[in-house]
This record gives structure tokens, sequence and C-alpha cells, in this order.
């Protein structure tokens, strides 16, 4: 019984660490979910150590990381086929997953075979929904491949199926890759109606980033034909879309577009404004491999110098163990002993040299370790800005759902986050943040962000904190500004204070609004709200305190110690 007991906690604890590796996508939670799978293979439990490898796989293509992705999504599938599940649902959503992690890395022929074993076993379950997504990932691999026929057999299936199950989204999608088939196979006349039934289809569902891509696959088909100005509209009518969205990857593609329609056209310099933009948003989304190297280079970096550590501990030691020799015959023969301490004192001598040699290649190292780290900041502020992205993409899905205000909060909190990284990046090699310069930003973003008239007011004194202080300050303003923002949103004049005063004790913090305030009866630090809870575990992290009081409206003083570094 007791090691039934023990079997059972164990259990628990890795699915604990699952959940604790889905609440974000952070390296924490990575971590997290690489424990799961290390105790569920240490006790043998695989249905868990599966379940774990395929959230870890999840994990590691949010970060880019395909390689990492697909070797857990297969490790995964073994442990599946070695249970004897063949044909069960979770075995054919694996081959779907792996499929698609080749397709990113536009191994098309591999993501194919991948996709077309996952829907064999869809086929044979008959599930209908399944079957359906499984072609129009299909579908839109072989049009990748440029094998159009292949394409459009696909998507035809997956009208036929969607008839069952009458699902509009689906027939959007699908309509709209018929589309960009046909007009590829220079059909223009039936790409144009199918590209417009799906754009119409996806606008009422509000799925912004389809109907961009249809959209400027319209124009450029209209451009083609001769109808210049009408098919340049829509283009500029899909990038409008795009960048009211932020959607990054459809802002680069149109740009280009646009920037060889103008050379076309001989208007060169609107064409290299185009192009530039173009180049701009392609950096932002260069796959990650460039940070993977960047990390292997400072690992390397790492490892020198322990090298270097160990070859003069080595070298430390052998003079120790000759002072011994010396100090033990030295009793006995001066002569030996002046003979020894000569050599040990050149030996030492040597050491000294290598020390001075060891200390010049670990400053070069240093200077290399910053320039990474800047490229690193670099990264991550680019790779949280996808994060928010994809909150974004997600909260419109969501739209009416309680869940996309959730989405829209947490997408606030990854930018807070972002904009440190990005301060950080302009400062080269510093890793200190001048804060009033950064919530400066951080409150001119969020008020852009909400689409408000709301006049801000600031006194903001000079002072350069750490980053273990920037993170929680960034946050804690994050959660009171949009709180700020939301409840005055009816004002018809909404005005917004903030100011930072310092001294050598301490950092006072002070956020006030014209609203009606909190009611009295209203207990903050006891509130079930996710954001009041982050500004009361951050302001303890802090060390410091957060008071509220109402006059003339809603007002925040926090006040924590400055931390001299």
């Amino acid at each position: 019984m007791l090691l039934l007991k023990h079997e059972k906690d164990l259990n628990k604890r890795i699915k604990l660490m699952i959940r604790l590796g889905n609440t974000d996508n952070t390296e924490e939670a990575i971590l997290y979910t690489r424990k799961a799978v290390q105790l569920a293979q240490q006790h043998n439990f695989k249905k868990l150590e599966a379940i774990a490898l395929l959230n870890l796989s999840l994990g590691h293509r949010t970060h880019g990381d395909y390689d990492r992705a697909i070797e857990a999504s297969l490790n995964a599938l073994r442990i599946y086929e070695e249970l004897g599940e063949d044909s069960n649902p979770e075995r054919a959503s694996i081959y779907m997953q792996i499929g698609s992690h080749y397709s990113n890395q536009k191994n098309y022929p591999k993501g194919l075979s991948y996709l077309q074993e996952g829907l064999k076993i869809f086929e044979l379950d008959k599930d209908t929904f399944n079957i359906v997504l499984s072609n129009i990932n299909i579908g839109e691999t072989y049009r990748l491949m440029n094998k159009l026929d292949s394409a459009k057999y696909c998507f035809e299936r997956c009208l036929h199926y969607n008839k069952f199950i009458n699902n509009e989204e689906i027939r959007g999608y699908t309509i709209g890759n018929l589309g960009l088939v046909h007009g590829a196979q220079g059909k223009t006349v039936l790409a144009k109606e199918q590209l417009t039934e799906s754009i119409d289809i996806l606008t009422r569902l509000n799925d912004p980033y389809s109907v961009s891509v249809y959209q400027s696959e319209f124009g450029l088909i209209l451009i083609k034909e001769g109808h210049k100005q009408e098919g340049l509209d829509l283009l500029l009518t899909s990038l409008a879309l795009a960048k009211k969205e932020n959607l990054k990857e459809q802002i680069r593609d149109i740009n280009i577009h646009l920037a060889k329609f103008y050379e076309s056209e001989k208007q060169f310099q609107t064409a290299l404004n185009y192009r530039k933009n173009y180049e701009s948003y392609h950096d932002s989304l260069k796959n990650i491999e460039t940070v993977r190297k960047i990390e292997q280079l400072e690992g390397q970096y790492k490892l020198d110098l322990k090298e270097a550590d160990i070859e003069l501990l080595e070298q430390s030691n052998q003079s120790k163990k000759r002072m011994l020799i010396l100090l033990s015959l030295g009793s006995f023969i001066l002569l030996t002993l002046s003979f020894f301490l000569y050599r040990t004192n050149k030996q030492r001598l040597r050491a000294n040299i290598k020390l001075s040699e060891q200390n010049t290649i670990i400053e070069k190292k240093e200077r290399e370790k910053a320039l990474l780290l800047r490229e690193l900041n670099h990264r991550v502020k680019n790779n949280l800005q996808m994060v928010s992205s994809l909150f974004n993409m997600q909260a419109r899905h969501l739209k009416g759902n309680p869940a996309a205000e959730i989405l829209k909060a947490g997408k606030l909190r990854v930018e807070a986050l972002s904009l440190i990284h990005q301060n950080l990046y302009r400062e080269d090699i510093d890793t200190s943040i001048n804060l009033n310069e950064y919530l400066t930003e951080l409150i001119e973003n969020l008020i852009f962000n909400f689409g408000s008239n709301t006049q801000l007011e600031m006194d903001l004194k000079p002072i350069d904190v750490s980053l273990d202080t920037a993170i929680p300050v960034g946050l804690i303003i994050n959660e009171l500004t949009t709180n700020s923002l939301k409840y005055c949103k009816q004002l018809e004049h909404p005005v917004l204070k903030v100011s930072l005063q310092v001294n050598n004790r301490m950092i006072d913090l002070t956020l006030s609004d014209n609203g009606e305030g909190i009611p009295e009866d209203f207990n903050w630090k006891t509130s079930k709200s996710l954001g009041l809870k982050v500004v009361n575990t951050l302001s303890k992290q802090l060390g410091g305190n957060v008071t509220q009081f109402n006059a003339n409206g809603c007002n925040w003083k926090i006040s924590f110690p400055n931390k001299k570094d």
C-alpha cells in the first residue's frame, strides 16, 4: 500500500509539472516540462512521458527550435507505438505535429509524409473534422511545393467533407486557398471569385490575417491583368489592415510586393522606401538559429574559462607538491633546498606569465560576451514581440469570450518585458535600465494600444536601476495604468499623472487618475483579480509597499528601497 501511495504522489507531481510547463512560453516553463519527462522516464510512466514530450515539443516550436521539437515529438510517437495504440487519435495528432514542424523548416517532402500518415488514422477512425483539417495542411504543403493539382485535389476534398460539418470558417480557408491555387495556374476569373467569397466570409469571422493574405493575392492578380491602380489600391488596403493588426509577416510580404510594383513603374524612390520597410520586418522575423549560435558561443566561452582555471589549479597543485618535497629534504641538504627553491621560483614566474596571457584572453572573451549579450537582448526582444503577436491573434479568435481579455492583458505584460530588452539592446553592454525613460515609453505605449485620448502628465526624476528592479516595477505600472485607462475610458477628459521621486534610501512612484476611484468597501489586497495579485506580489518582491487612496480620483503610491549597485 505504501508503494501504491508513493506512485500516486509521483503521478500527481509529474502532472503538476506538465501544467506548470503549459502556463507560458518561457525557458522556465520548458524546464518544468523537461523535468516532468525525466521523472516519468525514471519511474516508467510511459503515458505521462509521452504527454510531457508533446508539451515539450510545442515549447521548443514556440521558441523556433524545430530540431528539438521534432526530436520530442518522435520520442512521444515511439512510446505510443510501444504501447500498441496504432490507430488512436493521439498517434494521429503526433503525426500532424511532426509534419507541421518539418513544413515550418521548409522540409516539405518529409512534412508531407507525416501529414499523410496522420490523415490515414483519422480516416480509419472516421473523424471528419480532423480529416478536413489534415487535408487543409496537406493541400497547403502541396501548394508551397508548387504541386498545384495535388493541392487543388486536397482543397476540393475539404469542401466535400465540409458539407457534413458545415463549418463556415473551414469553408473560408478552403475557398481562399483554392483561389491561391487557381491564381498560380493562371485561372484568374475563378481565382478572383473564390478570393472574393473567402474575404467576405473571413471578414465576417474577424480573421484579419487571412483577409490580408487573400486581399494582397487578389491585388497581385489585378496588377498582372493590367488593372494596376485597382490592384495597387487593394495591396495598400491589405497593408493598412496588416499594420492595424500588427501582422509582421504580412507587412513584410506586402512591402516587397509594393517595392517590385513601383520598380516596374520606374518610381525608384517609392520602391526604395518599401524595400527598406521589407528589410526591417524581414530582420525582425529571422529564425532563432542566430540566437542558438550565440548561446553555443557563450557556452564555449564559459568552457574555455573553466579549462583555463583547471590548468592554473593543476600548476598550483604541482608547485605545492614540489614545495613539500623541498621542505622535507631542506633539513638535510642546504644545496638541494636552494636548487629546488630556484626551480620553484622559476616555475612560478612561468605560471605568472601564463596567468597574464590567460587574463588577456579572458578580457577578449568578456568583450565578445558583451556583444553576444547585446545581440541576445535584441533577439529576446523580437521573440517577445512574436509572442505578443500570438497572444493578439488568439485573442481575436476568442472575440466575445472572457478569455480574450485575459489574453490581451497577457499581451500587454509581454510587451512590458519586451520593452526592457529593447532598452538593454540600446544600452550596448550596460545591464542597468534608465527607469524614468522606460516608464515614459511603457505608459505612452499603453495609451496608444488602448486608443485613449488620456492626457498624460509626468514628473519623473532620472535614475538607473538593475534589471531585477525594472522588471517588477514595469509589470506593476503596466497593471495600474491598464486599470486606469480601462475605468476612465468613459470620461470626456481623462487625465493620468505619474510621479517618480528619488532619495538615497527610497524610490517613491505615484500614479493617479481623475476617475471615480475604488469603492470604499473594496479591499484590493484580497481581491481575486490577477492584475492586483501581481501588484501585491511584486511589491513584496521589491521589498516595498503599495498604498491606495481616493482623492479626486484613484491614487496609487509604490515605495521601495533604492538599491544601489
